[in-house]
């Protein structure tokens, strides 16, 4: 598990520079897949054939991370952010520009907003910082990793977890009647740009997001929500969408049938990727199967290596029976 995981977030692969991230997926789960492609959108998909329902299961490759808008007469980087970025989150944080040049992201006021920010890669002129980096260029946060016997702690967990369970599950599911397919999407942190594409063309009967949740379990935080160690979160809603009722159900049912850890998701803030899906074509039954995230959006995001592999279980537990399409 801790290997995999490890590779996985130490890719950098900010929104609209995913390649890398995938090019690592395909190599993990090819042999394991009877077809592996990915569409113009960038989005990598892995398919396990069969006769049933089209099921289609997402994971976001993206992270959130920086692009470069200005650089001033000094050296120093203006940015804007890609996605969710609240630079109180990431003061002094060392960061990684896509071809590997290294700064330091600075937010010079208390409370200050993006225009406040800036990158120092340590030049003294304008000229010296575009003959290392190029405007449009994206950054990523570096952040260490670490684990013990229950945790694991790291940046871009949102969604390289989800990533990971993907993986894993493909990996670990016996033989389904469903065909399914396994879709590592692009551009989720900035609008579910790769899941809207993807499921225009694979135009499935169901789709499962996997991706975290808010864990809500911590010193000052209201009593509601998902809890670290809480088991598999089975999405009830959130923000761009709410669940196909007997599709909770059943994950539901097949969790308590085979003694899977599992606990509800009610998401008050924040999307998935089953947003961009549930509106495809005749419109798609949705749902959801993820882990409770501490620090979500900060470089110490913190997961339950037991919630990790209760998603797998429950996963796999429901994609290996014929699945049915009920309302």
């Amino acid at each position: 598990m801790t290997e995999t995981i490890k590779n996985l977030v130490s890719i950098n692969g900010v929104s609209g520079n995913e390649k890398n991230v995938c090019e690592y997926i395909k190599t993990q789960i090819l042999s394991f897949s009877d077809k592996v492609y990915t569409d113009v959108l960038g989005n990598l998909v892995a398919v396990k054939r069969g006769t049933g329902k089209r099921i289609m299961l997402m994971a976001h490759t993206d992270q959130i991370g920086l692009v470069c808008t200005f650089v001033d007469e000094k050296g120093f980087i203006r940015v804007s952010a890609v996605g969710g970025v609240d630079p109180f989150n990431f003061n002094n944080s060392h960061v990684t520009f896509e071809n590997g040049v290294k700064g330091v992201f600075i937010c010079e006021k208390k409370d200050g907003k993006m225009q406040d920010c800036y990158i120092d890669i340590g030049m003294s002129s304008r000229d010296e910082t575009l003959s290392k980096i190029d405007i449009g260029m994206t950054a990523r946060f570096d952040c260490g990793f670490y684990e013990n016997e229950n945790i694991i702690v790291s940046g871009s967990l949102d969604d390289r977890i989800g990533c990971y369970i993907l993986m894993e599950t493909l990996k670990k599911m016996q033989t389904t009647e469903n065909e399914v397919y396994f879709v590592f999407t692009s551009q989720e942190e900035v609008g579910l740009r790769g899941a809207k594409v993807s499921g225009f063309d694979i135009n499935p009967d169901i789709a499962i997001a996997v991706d975290v949740t808010v864990a809500a379990d911590t010193p000052g935080c209201r009593d509601y929500g998902c809890s670290l160690g809480g088991g598999a979160a089975v999405k009830i809603r959130d923000v761009s969408a709410i669940c196909t009722k007997s599709l909770v159900d059943e994950l539901e049912r097949i969790a308590r049938e085979k003694n899977i850890p599992w606990q509800r998701d009610v998401l008050t803030a924040g999307s998935t990727d089953i947003g961009a899906v549930q509106l495809c074509g005749r419109g798609v039954q949705v749902g959801g199967v993820g882990v409770a995230v501490r620090n979500v959006h900060t470089g110490a995001e913190t997961v339950s290596k037991k919630d990790i592999q209760a998603a797998v279980d429950l996963l796999c537990a429901y994609l290996e029976k014929e699945v049915e399409n009920r309302q």
